[in-house]
């Protein structure tokens, strides 16, 4: 036995010497070009809401002010860190929310999310590894959003997705858009991507992804319906595990292939879970139109027969078609520069714009970098999505999930730019035992002004209806059915003199895309922000 833990203290030693030299290696070899940029930034929000409480009006204790007139602060510290090696975007921040007629429902709420792009590090040492990033989120909130980061629980931001190709997604469960009551909500997520070379044109990829949705008190008055509370809802935790080979087969064509193995937890419940295969095909038709679509089969191991007494009995293996299809088209529009021209020469100034991307995870509620597009620049997307998620409201349990997004952004002018938005999802139960379906729909309506190059404007509208029809207990769309409007105005001011916080891409542009700091820019001194050089 000595000999036997002699050996494994040394197998302990060599890991960690080695992991120790590694870091050590990477601190001695690019101390020089590391870099901290800091952006802080605030948004102060009056915010109209027809339905607080996420519920129907008739289950609220008579006198219940449904509707209310709420400020939201959201103060945020946004970091970029980038070297030759590592590159590392980060947002951490909170919300504070004080409703005038629920003083109840005041709160405090947090949000952060980051991700670490180690392609470069890992290249050194696999030079096949292409690409290797780890993403993180955790929000925690009073009322959980719909339809992943494009929720109506407050923020400065818009954001919509988050769907999962056939399965889980970033946002986990939530991205089914089921909507529940306002509860004390708090989602975790963790995970990463990595793409090694086969080839010269074919790739493997694997991804991993873990979730957790969590409830706490509810903030809903007291009510029933038939007998049961209305806000039930259940904790669920996923891992999501998918890999397989993607190729370019052509200059404009690729096509993958991919296994995706879920696992789902819920205390009530118990665990399940699901083994998905598809067949993905993208093309970039012009340099305006882009498409991809996937198609395959996702089988759910026996699941507990909630019907059953005792829930002894098992429901038998089962297989439902999955897939998604996504349509993208982006160019500038004559029609929008001539009226962008038109509105400049009557408010004064220049043209700028901005491009590249970060790889932060967007969250409902952050004040997130971008929103104002290139004059005369527009974009449509369009996707829809077909998969198996968990059911975390009113029945635990595998649900089968459509979701639709379509969402457009259009510059006006380089100060003036507008957002579109609408959502759907459709859920039924995988069981023909639980005859229930829910129904979401959103809409979000924005306009984002840039009063100066650290301050902007943002007012919108949206919409969101909610309905949930259960043949087994006698409900229909009415009995747990709602909808609600908000108006939102809202103001943001980041510290960052460089005046690119706000430009669609401009943030990200040589933060975390360049190839070295050098040509980032990022070593450049009075360039905005907060920069320390390490």
């Amino acid at each position: 036995m000595s000999l036997w833990c002699r050996s494994q203290r040394l197998r302990v030693l060599r890991v960690i010497s080695g992991a120790l030299a590694v870091a050590v290696w990477w601190s001695i070899s690019d101390s020089a070009a590391q870099q901290i940029r800091v952006v802080p930034s605030i948004s102060v929000m009056e915010r109209y809401d027809s339905n607080v409480f996420f519920t129907p009006e008739s289950h609220l204790p008579a006198g219940t002010k449904v509707d209310d007139l709420i400020t939201t602060i959201t103060p945020q510290l946004n970091f970029i860190h980038g070297n030759s090696l590592v590159k590392t975007n980060l947002s951490v921040g909170a919300v504070v929310q004080k409703f005038v007629n629920n003083s109840a429902l005041d709160n405090v709420g947090f949000n952060g999310s980051a991700g670490i792009d180690l392609s470069q590090a890992v290249n050194r040492m696999l030079p096949r590894m292409r690409g290797f990033r780890i993403i993180g989120t955790y929000m925690y909130t009073p009322s959980a959003p719909a339809f992943g980061a494009g929720g109506l629980g407050g923020g400065a931001s818009m954001g919509g997705g988050g769907f999962g190709t056939g399965g889980i997604g970033l946002m986990g469960p939530i991205d089914s858009g089921l909507i529940t009551q306002r509860i004390r909500t708090t989602m975790f997520s963790v995970g990463f991507a990595n793409s090694y070379s086969l080839s010269p044109t074919t790739d493997f990829q694997t991804s991993y992804m873990y979730s957790q949705l969590s409830f706490g008190g509810s903030f809903t008055p007291s009510s029933t319906v038939g007998g049961q509370p209305s806000n039930t809802v259940f904790d669920t935790s996923t891992h999501s595990i998918s890999a397989g080979p993607t190729s370019r087969i052509s200059a404009i064509d690729s096509l993958s292939m991919k296994y995706t193995f879920m696992q789902m937890s819920q205390p009530q419940f118990g665990n399940y879970a699901t083994h998905g295969a598809t067949l993905g095909w993208g093309r970039t038709w012009s340099k305006e139109w882009s498409s991809s679509a996937t198609g395959g089969l996702t089988l759910i191991e026996p699941i507990p027969d909630s019907s059953s007494v005792g829930g002894q009995r098992r429901i038998p293996a089962t297989m439902f078609p999955t897939g998604s299809v996504s349509l993208s088209y982006a160019t500038g529009s004559s029609f929008l520069r001539k009226l962008g021209s038109e509105i400049q020469d009557a408010t004064g100034g220049s043209s700028t714009g901005g491009g590249g991307g970060g790889f932060l995870p967007l969250l409902g509620g952050m004040n997130m970098p971008g929103g104002i597009a290139a004059p005369g620049s527009y974009r449509v997307t369009l996707t829809y999505n077909l998969g198996v998620f968990p059911s975390f409201v009113q029945t635990a349990g595998p649900i089968y999930t459509h979701t639709i997004l379509l969402g457009s952004t259009a510059g006006i002018t380089d100060r003036l730019s507008a957002q579109a938005l609408f959502n759907y999802a459709n859920s039924s139960f995988t069981s023909d035992t639980i005859g229930t379906n829910f129904t979401t729909y959103g809409t979000t309506v924005s306009l984002s002004y840039l009063i100066m190059p650290m301050l902007t404007a943002n007012l919108s509208h949206q919409w969101l209806s909610f309905d949930s029809q259960s043949r087994s207990s006698g409900l229909n769309a009415a009995d747990l059915g709602f909808s609600k409007q908000v108006i939102l105005l809202g103001f943001t001011y980041a510290y960052s003199p460089r005046g690119d916080f706000f430009r669609s891409g401009a943030f990200w542009e040589g933060s975390s895309g360049g190839s070295s700091p050098a040509e980032s820019g990022l070593g450049k001194s009075g360039s905005g922000g907060v920069d320390t050089k390490k």
